[in-house]
Formats: C-alpha cells, sequence, structure tokens
C-alpha cells in the first residue's frame, strides 16, 4: 500500500489555476497536472474527485481569493468552457455574479476576455492617439 502524501490543497488548487488559464480546461491533461503539482493521480482524484473537480475547486478559491489575475483568468476559462456543460460551475459563476456584480463588472469581463486571448492593446493618449 502506497503511502499518504501529504502537500498544501491551496497551493495545488492555485497551481491548477495557472494551469487551466494557460491551457483551457479541455486543453488540460491529466498528465499535465501530474506534472505541473507533481501529485501523483491518486492523490489528485482522492482529493479532488475529477478534473472538473479540479477545476471547480480552484475557481472557488479563486472567487474567495485576492488575486484577481487568478480569479480572472478561471472566469473567463470557466465561461467559455465548462459553464455550457456543467451545472454546478454554472450555478457557481452565476451566483458569483449576482453577489459581485457592479457597473464596471462587464467591462472587467471584456478586458479580461481581451487579456486571455493574447490581444494587447494600447489604450489611446488624451489626443486619441
Amino acid at each position: 500500500m502506497g503511502r499518504n502524501k501529504k502537500f498544501n490543497t491551496d497551493s495545488v488548487r492555485n497551481q491548477l489555476g495557472e494551469l487551466f488559464i494557460q491551457h483551457g480546461f479541455n486543453g488540460t491533461s491529466l498528465d499535465d497536472i501530474v506534472n505541473h503539482t507533481g501529485l501523483l493521480r491518486g492523490s489528485l482524484y482522492s482529493t479532488f474527485g475529477s478534473k472538473q473537480g479540479m477545476f471547480i475547486s480552484a475557481l472557488e478559491l479563486s472567487l474567495k481569493g485576492p488575486d484577481e489575475q487568478l480569479k480572472w483568468g478561471l472566469l473567463i476559462v470557466a465561461m467559455l468552457e465548462v459553464t455550457p456543460k456543467s451545472d454546478k460551475v454554472r450555478h457557481l459563476v452565476q451566483t458569483w455574479y449576482l453577489e459581485n456584480s457592479s457597473e464596471n463588472t462587464a467591462e472587467k469581463i471584456g478586458l479580461a476576455l481581451i487579456k486571455h486571448s493574447g490581444i494587447h492593446i494600447e489604450k489611446a493618449d488624451n489626443n486619441g492617439k
């Protein structure tokens, strides 16, 4: 019988979030996750249950934490790839949106989407240039 490997769950959740942002949900394989975290498949599955469980756990942490880049990146991945197929993720994102919506929330989502796409936009100076 293998021994239990102890690890910092929040640290792994952050690593998962970064990986999902970089490759997307669909583009992230379990091998990518194992290589990135250094954890065994069994440890990951016993802690998170599934790849979707890993994503949900990373998303939940990001929505409560101070890392804005992680939060907006995971929200974009969730909205583009996961919410159409997962009631649980859709509910999580919708609840967050309803609790945190403000005048500029849609603008922040749009800017995060542009950033996620790799498009670089420079703001015009005061003369419109």
